[in-house]
């Protein structure tokens, strides 16, 4: 019978852990009002972030995209922020047909191809000398002409062929998980 009462009474026990409110991206800081708090059992709250530890959360960035109402768990945290040492951020405007239609999401792999200077025709792009890589940081909503602006997270010795590209104008392809 006291197997059966600890049993019982166990099943009750719950810890609070950390949930999401909202959607997080990428490299994005995590603030207190991102948080809000569930109570889980114990054995499922070890794989969680307690609510315990929220003074140490706050100020830290996404490691991933992190939807709201998921659980925050250890993995989903970093305190790299973003650009890191010897990286850059660079905005590029980029044309309707010079990027997926389907959007771009935060650290997505892609290829930068800048256009010729004298003419920004898709068809003049040079990818041998022009193309670099970089990740996608955020994509701002299309503007009147249905234009956006791709911030890029790249090494700082590609920030010369960035503003370039930026000046001239750019393709943008999605590159597979493994680049």
């Amino acid at each position: 019978m006291a197997g059966v009462v600890a049993l019982v009474a166990g099943a009750h026990d719950r810890e609070p852990v950390l949930v999401l409110t909202r959607d997080l991206a990428w490299a994005e800081p995590i603030s207190q009002a991102d948080l809000a708090t569930v109570d889980l059992p114990p054995e499922a709250a070890r794989f969680t972030v307690s609510q315990a530890r929220l003074g140490e959360i706050t100020g830290k960035v996404a490691a991933t995209n992190l939807r709201a109402g998921e659980l925050l768990a250890p993995r989903d945290l970093t305190t790299q922020a973003v650009p890191g040492p010897r990286q850059v951020v660079v905005g590029l405007r980029l044309e309707p047909g010079r990027f997926p239609s389907a959007g771009l999401i935060p650290n997505t792999p892609v290829e930068v191809t800048a256009l010729s200077g004298a003419s920004s025709s898709i068809a003049e792009a040079s990818p041998t000398t022009s193309a670099f890589r970089a990740r996608v940081v955020r994509m701002a909503p299309p503007d009147a002409e249905g234009a956006v602006v791709v911030d890029l997270l790249l090494p700082d010795y590609a920030a010369h062929q960035a503003t370039s590209a930026a000046a001239t104008g750019a393709v943008l392809t999605v590159l597979g998980p493994d680049h």
